[in-house]
Formats: structure tokens, sequence, C-alpha cells
């Protein structure tokens, strides 16, 4: 069990061969290389981008022939040469109405947004990746720490036993002293379980298949420490000019109005001409004819598709007015969440972490030395290392709620 504990405490304090120390520049560079979900959506934009080349592309001229397949006199079959019939035909599809125009318009649009919604996405990884590598490194801080004292534990436990064995001590203590050391292990695994699903997540986030150990440097630790420079009314004007989704809502608007316009086009009737050539079933042999032809629009102009347009436009309108509330409602729940991480994180002192290690150094060498009883000792441990958990708990929140700020606005604040 103290060996298992020690590898566990190793795992979480070194770098070994299964795992890898990574600072959070690092680790972005992995996933901005490796992850599948942004790879899928550059796919997206690579072909909404061929479909602008498709929109430029005219319909293939249309060519036709016909051959005499039996003549009567003299009774020949596939007469095709001087004194027999054949017929030549071309026609090309001529587009009326702007439509090429307002097709690649429409197709340009469409790439815009596709672009958009790649921002989107990797705003949303984005945050994902950096909320979630700063809570396995402070987690791991704190499943350290209360890696430290299960060993002391251990150490103690045992040292009692042997006492209670010899009858110098009540077995009462030992129980006591047990007690302890479960409620801690139980909480140390319970922080073990958490680094793992989360460094599961991350490592789908990355493409790896080996656990990392969370390394930031000092400049990205201290980062988070500088306040915020803009106002909540900054904060929203940041949103309303950087969020992909809601610049993405508005492409998506101004995709639903190209749509109405190459719609109504499509209802302007495109013109066929061509040329024929008749070999001896014309008029006269040797004919050669030139051909127009248009569409009747009697029953069929494109009606129901420009009802369908015009509808999306309203639709879209509503949608971004819809967003635009969210994209307030987010920033001003991410200030307020910022505000009061920030003031719970200036109320530490920077020495409180170095006190806590003073206070229980001398705590546990004063209960070694039976200066203080196992009641005090105890109180003092489970105070102790739920003070530690939370000390971590609210460095890590103040990064959290920064990094909410830099996802609601769609920018790097901090």
């Amino acid at each position: 069990m103290k060996l298992l504990r020690g590898l566990l405490f190793c795992l979480l304090l070194t770098k070994t061969a299964a795992s890898q120390s990574l600072s959070l520049q690092a680790f972005e560079t992995q996933f901005l290389k490796n992850n599948f979900t942004l790879i899928a959506e550059q796919f997206n934009i690579d072909a909404s981008k061929a479909a602008i080349t498709q929109a430029r592309l005219w319909e293939n001229p249309f060519f036709s022939a016909e051959f005499n397949a039996f003549h009567p006199q003299p009774a020949r079959f596939f007469d095709a040469g001087r004194g027999g019939e054949k017929a030549l035909a071309i026609q090309q599809l001529i587009y009326l109405g702007g439509k090429k125009k307002k097709e690649v318009e429409l197709a340009r649009t469409n790439a815009a947004a596709a672009e958009l919604a790649f921002w989107d996405v990797l705003r949303n990884l984005r945050f994902q990746l950096r909320s979630g590598f700063f809570d396995v490194y402070y987690t791991t801080l704190s499943a350290a720490a209360l890696g430290k004292q299960l060993n002391n534990l251990d150490t103690l436990v045992q040292a009692y036993n042997l006492q209670a064995q010899k009858g110098n001590i009540s077995l009462k203590d030992v129980v006591r002293l047990q007690a302890l050391y479960l409620d801690l292990r139980n909480e140390h695994t319970s922080l073990l379980n958490s680094i793992a699903e989360e460094q599961n997540k991350l490592n789908v986030l990355v493409g790896m298949l080996s656990p990392f150990l969370p390394a930031p440097d000092e400049k990205e630790l201290t980062a988070y420490d500088k306040p915020l420079p803009l106002s909540v009314e900054g904060l929203l004007t940041t949103a309303l000019s950087n969020r992909p989704d809601y610049l993405l809502a508005e492409k998506t608007g101004e995709a639903a109005r190209r749509n109405l316009q190459w719609q109504r086009s499509l209802a302007v009737p495109d013109l066929s001409l061509g040329a024929s050539y008749d070999q001896r079933g014309g008029a006269f042999n040797n004919q050669v004819n030139l051909t127009v032809g248009i569409p009747v629009r009697l029953w069929n102009r494109n009606q129901g598709n420009i009802r369908i347009a015009a509808i999306r436009i309203n639709q879209t309108a509503t949608e971004k007015e819809l967003l635009s509330l969210q994209v307030k409602s987010d920033v001003t729940t991410a200030y307020r969440k910022y505000g009061i991480a920030s003031s719970n994180y200036a109320a530490l002192r920077a020495d409180t972490y170095k006190n806590f290690e003073i206070v229980y150094q001398g705590v546990y060498q004063n209960f070694q030395k039976r200066n203080i009883s196992i009641i005090e000792f105890t109180d003092f441990m489970e105070s102790y290392y739920k003070s530690i958990i939370r000390f971590n708990e609210t460095k890590n929140l103040l990064i959290q709620s920064s990094e909410q700020i830099n996802y609601a606005t769609g920018t790097t604040i901090f």
C-alpha cells in the first residue's frame, strides 16, 4: 500500500517514461496540430471554396447528331454519305437575370460562413483545453500535497500500531489516526480520479494517447494576475465585434439575403442558343440553321423557393437577435464571476501556502514528540488538507473565470 502511494506520488511530481510535462503553449501547439474536430472543420472550408469554383462554371454545350438508318432507294443501311442524310446540332444554355453572378456571391458568402464556423469551433475547443489544463494542474498540486500527508500518516499509523501492541498507548488513538488516514485516502483517490477523467478529455482534444503532466511556466501563470482592462460595456462591444458565432449569425443573414436574390433570378427564363446542320432533310440541301429556345414560365416561376428564401431572412434575423441576447448574458455572467473570483484571490496572502507548510511541519513534529494531543492533531490535519484544496481551488477559479471572459468575448484578454 505504501509502495502504491509512492508510485502515485511520483506520477504527480516527476516526469516519467509514460507521461510528459507540457507547458500551456506546447499543449496548445499539439492541439492545433492534432485535433480531429478542427481537421474535419477545415475540410468544410475547403469544400465551400470548391463550391465557389463550381458556381462559376457554365453548363456544358449540348451536341446531337442524326444519321440515316435505312435508305429504301437504293436499299442501303446507314447511308450518311453524299447522297444520304445526316443532321448535326449544338446548343448552349445562356443564363439570364444575373444568375451566375448571384450564385457566385452566395457561394462566397457561404465560404466565409464556413470559416467563421471553424473559428467558433476553435473558440469552444480552446476554452475546454485551457480550462481543463489548469484544472488538472491545480488538482495535481492538491493531490501531491495529500500524497505527502498520506505518507506521513502511514508512518504514524504503523508506529502507533506497534506502541498499541506493546500497551503503551490506547487503541482508540490508533483507530482515530486510521480514520483520518481513510478520510485522506478517499479524498486523494477522488482527486486522482478527477485528474484521470480530465486528462482523458484533454488527450482526445490533442490527439494524445499517453497521460501528460501540466507544467505552466511563470509567465503563463502570472498572465491571470493582471486586472481586467475593460468594463462590462467594453467587454460587450468586444464580444459583438469578435465572437465568431455572432459574426456567423450576421454572415448567415447575409447568405439568406443573397439566396433570395439568387432565387428571384432563377425565375427569369434562360436562353438556349445553338446551330444545326441538315444535309437533306430540310427545305433544301445542306441547310444551316440558328436555333433559339426559351421556356415559357406559365406555372413554375420558382414561387415556392422565393417564398422559402424570404422566410429564411426573417428567421436568421430572429436568430441573430436571440444570439445577441445570449452574448450579452454570457459577458455579464462572466464579468460577475470574474469579480467574485478576483476578490477571493486578492484575499489570499502571498505567503499563505508557505505559512501552511510551516505550521504543518510544526504540528507534525510536536505530535511526534507527544507535545499535542491526538485530537488536536487530527483536527488540524483535517483543517489543513481542506485548506490546501481550497487554496488551490481559489487560484484555479481565478483562471477559470478569466478564461470565461476570453470565451465570452471571443478574444484573448488574459
